[in-house]
């Protein structure tokens, strides 16, 4: 009982029905002590004498007695709420999805094979499929007595089944078992270790560590260098670019190899490899670029360790003379899985981040690009707050994209905001940027560079595109070369990160202008912002 009465207010509860009224103005506490309504002690017990409430009736009643009045409340009258009329929420027709009916499948096969067909017979030569991009401009090329034959690089079984694998179906690979990948938790980087003290990962198959000279590497007003050929008793006149940076099975691939994966009838066709981009026409007739996404990082003077492994996937750590680094996890068709940036301290920026499984995205229920959409123009002086613009109208989509979500679906990279880019010119197939040309870029370089002033971990996508005349294949192997030139001047010219930018070509496929015509306003270089759709690790 004592246990269950241990408060005043409990005791004078428990003693209600069973106490006359003048005890309520005295309380016996669990010590034996009793006091008034205010707390006043009227009685202490000792060993000799024990409190009795009724003697202190008249003490409390008086204490009770000089307390001020308790002040009333005044009732507030309460007016009743008037009823709202809830009007019914109309229903919105959702149109059904289309049964794919076998009669359906016929008919889109049937156009896919035409699509491809007719491809193929736009890049035969007397029967054979030849590389269109034999036409692009080219470095000049190694004097013959200078060539030092090397030994064709041999790609295992397990590299090829991955690439495969990587080419066929990107979203349904496990990021999660690229080879890679398993650096993350067998080697983590701690805060005040630098990336390059971490010991080459026990599963690489190679490791190797170059310094990058001006003169082993290319600048944007130099063309690219022309694909190694093949040479007697096996021999190739050199590695391709491909091939130097660790990427043995995608540089492997030739022109008319047939890409396999297990008993499928959808096949991919090679139909070009300029020893730096490797271009696959796909089983629905459209074309897909694949090269090394690190490229823009490697600037003279930087030191650069490639570790390849056993299922092509490789992990790069690009040391600078300022202390930062780069590291970078990209999977053996050179897509860009994770890159991070180090700063002199060992601290972490994860700016990509594609090693998690992907949500699929379903074209249908995206919302349409608004007509007002925001467009971040150079000569805005308000590009920051352009930018927090498009943050909160990319947020209207309610989740985030793979990078190669938004790389590879038109839909989702509309979604982005875009920065308006002056017109860079390009001599006909050339990639090279003229030095005079680079003045037009300086108020793009200076938007960008206030951008990332305000969000280091800002990226950027920088789109090529050409207008519709000549080849597919080529007009898509050219965009993408003269977009990594664009990139490489913004940072050679005006100190733009290149960890920052993703470069990606797309031909033909997106004409401003609807003509198959030569339309200048076609071959155009665009850039988007792209954070605020990408899923990395912050967010």
């Amino acid at each position: 009982m004592k246990k269950l009465l241990s408060s005043t207010t409990a005791l004078s509860i428990a003693l209600f029905n069973v106490q006359p009224w003048p005890l309520m103005a005295q309380t016996l506490l669990e010590d034996g002590s009793v006091v008034a309504i205010d707390g006043t002690v009227l009685c202490v017990p000792t060993a000799e004498t024990v409190c009795d409430p009724a003697n202190f009736v008249d003490a409390a009643a008086a204490i009770e007695a000089a307390l001020p009045p308790a002040e009333v409340v005044p009732e507030v009258a309460v007016e009743p709420v008037p009823e709202v009329a809830i009007e019914p929420v109309p229903q919105v027709a959702i149109e059904p999805v289309p049964e794919v009916t076998p009669e359906i499948a016929a008919e889109v096969a049937a156009q896919d094979a035409a699509a491809v067909d007719a491809a193929i017979q736009e890049l035969s030569v007397a029967g054979e499929v030849v590389d269109p991009t034999l036409g692009l401009a080219v470095a000049a090329p190694i004097p013959a007595e200078e060539i030092v034959p090397v030994d064709v690089p041999v790609v295992d079984v397990a590299t090829s089944a991955s690439l495969v694998e990587v080419l066929a179906q990107p979203g349904t690979v496990d990021p999660a078992a690229i080879g890679a990948a398993a650096t993350l938790l067998a080697a983590p980087v701690v805060e005040g270790t630098m990336p390059d003290a971490v010991p080459v990962s026990e599963a690489a198959v190679t490791s190797l560590t170059e310094t990058i000279t001006a003169q082993t590497e290319r600048a944007s007003t130099m063309e690219f260098a022309a694909a190694p050929v093949a040479l007697a008793d096996g021999k190739k006149s050199g590695l391709s670019n491909l091939e130097k940076v660790g990427l043995f099975a995608l540089g492997a691939l030739v022109v008319g190899e047939i890409i396999k994966e297990g008993n499928r009838k959808e096949q991919q066709r090679v139909v070009s490899n300029t020893g730096d981009r490797i271009v696959v026409l796909k089983p629905d007739g459209t074309y897909q670029v694949y090269k090394d996404d690190d490229a823009v990082l490697r600037q003279p003077g930087a030191k650069v360790r490639t570790e390849t492994f056993k299922d092509g996937s490789t992990r790069t750590i690009v040391g600078r003379e300022d202390g930062t680094q780069i590291v970078t996890i990209r999977d053996a068709s050179g897509r860009v899985l994770r890159r991070a940036h180090y700063d002199k301290l060992g601290r972490e920026l994860v700016l990509i981040d594609d090693l998690y499984e992907e949500k699929p995205v379903v074209v249908s229920t995206l919302p349409k690009p608004r007509k007002d959409r925001v467009v971040i123009s150079t000569k805005d002086e308000d590009a920051a707050l352009r930018a927090k613009l498009a943050a909160k109208e990319a947020a209207r989509v309610g989740r985030k994209f793979s990078l190669r979500q938004i790389r590879e679906i038109a839909e989702v990279r509309a979604l982005a905001a875009t920065v308006d880019v002056d017109t860079i010119t390009f001599d006909s197939g050339s990639s090279a940027i003229k030095a005079s040309e680079a003045d037009d870029l300086m108020e793009l370089g200076s938007l960008m560079q206030d951008l990332l002033d305000a969000n280091p971990g800002e990226m950027f996508l920088i789109e090529g595109h050409t207008d519709a005349t000549g080849k597919a294949a080529l007009n898509l192997a050219l965009s993408d070369r003269r977009a990594e030139s664009v990139a490489l001047a913004l940072t050679e010219y005006f100190d733009i990160p290149p960890e920052n930018m993703v470069i990606q070509g797309y031909g033909e496929t997106e004409l401003r202008i609807d003509t198959q015509a030569n339309e200048s306003r076609n071959r155009r270089v665009a850039v988007r912002l792209i954070t605020p759709l990408m899923r990395t690790a912050a967010n």
